[in-house]
């Protein structure tokens, strides 16, 4: 006789479901038809997290997303680097203005650590408009003023010589970049450890001064990294970044192109002194 107090379940068909389940997605209500159309969530789009509205990449889009995207970031780009050359010459070249600013050093940190403030504030409200594009103009302002003040002090046909250099290597790198079916992701990790060496040698150079050859060194490796970091973030805003987020693209891009031209500035100052 069986031990079993009650007899065992039946294996016979499990009752039918009035729909599949399974096939549906995690997030989606009840399907809409048969071409598996399902609702999305209700409510305002402003309650939806940013991971589902901006979690697809622009290589993963359609071409023609990925070359709107691309207009985008150069035109902001371009828009960046004419405004930088044209309120930064004209305050270069305004002598009261910049010796005033040397007899108040405040007037020069003061936009210099306000470029980190507009920059994370660029960063919150990246997705916000227009505050976004507030904040970008007041970024790039405030980097053109300090940018100015720096190249007072160099000779105007070393800077336009500088300028025209950088504008040569960014687009030679950038076109190569874009049309190359390299993965550029590995260059990171060396690249940052040389931002970080960069960086640790021009602070210890401003509290002991480096002799004209170790300058000459610095310059060289500011122009070696940052050219990497052309082809690096070029590489990361077509693998990573959402074809919404072409604000920040175009922000990495013009900080490359900015330390690029300060680095092959001071190559060339360092080579006219010799």
């Amino acid at each position: 006789m069986s031990s079993y107090p009650v007899p065992p379940p039946s294996y016979g068909a499990a009752p039918k479901q009035t729909r599949d389940e399974a096939a549906e997605p995690l997030l989606a209500g009840p399907s809409r038809s048969n071409n598996a159309i399902f609702d999305q969530p209700d409510g305002d789009l402003h309650d939806v997290p940013d991971d589902f509205k901006y979690g697809t990449t622009v290589s993963d889009s359609s071409p023609q997303i990925r070359r709107a995207f691309v207009r985008k970031v150069f035109t902001i780009l371009v828009c960046q680097i004419f405004a930088t050359v044209l309120f930064g010459g004209l305050l270069s070249q305004n002598k009261e203005a910049v010796a005033w600013v040397q007899q108040n050093v405040w007037a020069f940190y003061v936009p210099l650590f306000g470029t980190l403030v507009a920059l994370g504030v660029l960063y919150w409200k990246r997705h916000s408009f227009p505050t976004n594009f507030i904040a970008l103009s007041v970024f790039t302002l405030l980097e053109a003023g300090t940018l100015g003040v720096v190249v007072a002090f160099y000779d105007n046909l070393l800077v336009l010589q500088a300028l025209l250099i950088t504008l040569g290597v960014f687009i030679g790198l950038t076109l190569f970049t874009l049309q190359s079916k390299y993965d550029f992701d590995g260059l990171g990790p060396f690249l940052f450890g040389g931002l970080i060496a960069l960086c640790m040698t021009g602070f210890i150079g401003l509290i002991i001064p480096f002799g004209q050859t170790m300058d000459l060194i610095y310059a060289c490796g500011g122009c070696l990294i940052f050219s990497g970091y052309i082809v690096y973030d070029t590489y990361l805003i077509n693998a990573r970044l959402s074809p919404d987020e072409y604000i920040m693209g175009a922000v990495s891009l013009y900080l490359d192109f900015i330390n690029l031209f300060l680095s092959i500035l001071r190559l060339l100052n360092n080579l006219q002194e010799r």
